[in-house]
């Protein structure tokens, strides 16, 4: 009982935490003078996918490039064709502050195979809660903590299973060698039990 009432508490302070990222995020946005944050949540039946991947543990989230410095030469070496925009799997429960275990990945036609380092994975339909981002990166928090509220309010539930269709991930619909990062447009999905 004593653990579990520890974890209760992580649990608490973790999204505390989250909460007060949240609001120094939008604090300083505001000192620099950007005005407006803009997310927007919705709730979305997803289709089926396959992805190719390449799955590890980097610094922080900041370091995601550094995945993608590694799997961009193979997905070129092995002739593998995305089909759409690029995304991150976030294996991590809740957010941590160092040695973050992400995945990044690119849609591809049903039937692609891959080599090593990189994975194929078909993901079925789901229905997802999703927080619609233009600007920052930095704002990916504040979506976390927006689709957070939406569950609670709605009686949500994500998944109960561990599995990787169950798991948080990010949609970059534009990225920042194309525009401004005002102009970034991200999807934050959190597929739903």
């Amino acid at each position: 009982a004593w653990s579990a009432a520890l974890e209760l508490q992580r649990e608490t302070v973790v999204e505390e935490a989250r909460a007060a990222q949240a609001r120094l995020a939008l604090i300083s946005h505001l000192i620099e003078g950007e005005t407006s944050m803009s997310i927007t949540v919705e709730r979305r039946t997803i289709a089926a996918m396959t992805i190719v991947s390449l799955r590890d543990v980097i610094p922080t989230y900041s370091d995601e490039h550094l995945l993608w410095v590694r799997m961009m030469p193979e997905i070129t070496r092995q002739g593998i064709k995305p089909i759409g925009p690029c995304g991150v799997i976030e294996h991590d429960a809740e957010y941590t502050e160092h040695d973050v275990d992400e995945e990044i990945f690119l849609p591809v036609a049903p039937g692609t195979t891959a080599a090593a380092p990189l994975r194929v994975h078909e993901l079925p339909a789901r229905d997802c809660l999703v927080a619609h981002i233009v600007g920052p990166y930095d704002q990916i928090t504040g979506a976390h903590d927006r689709l957070a509220t939406r569950i609670a309010a709605e009686g949500l539930t994500p998944p109960a299973d561990d599995s990787l269709a169950g798991k948080s991930f990010n949609i970059y619909l534009t990225t920042p060698d194309a525009v401004p990062a005002d102009q970034l447009v991200t999807e934050v999905y959190l597929p739903l039990g």
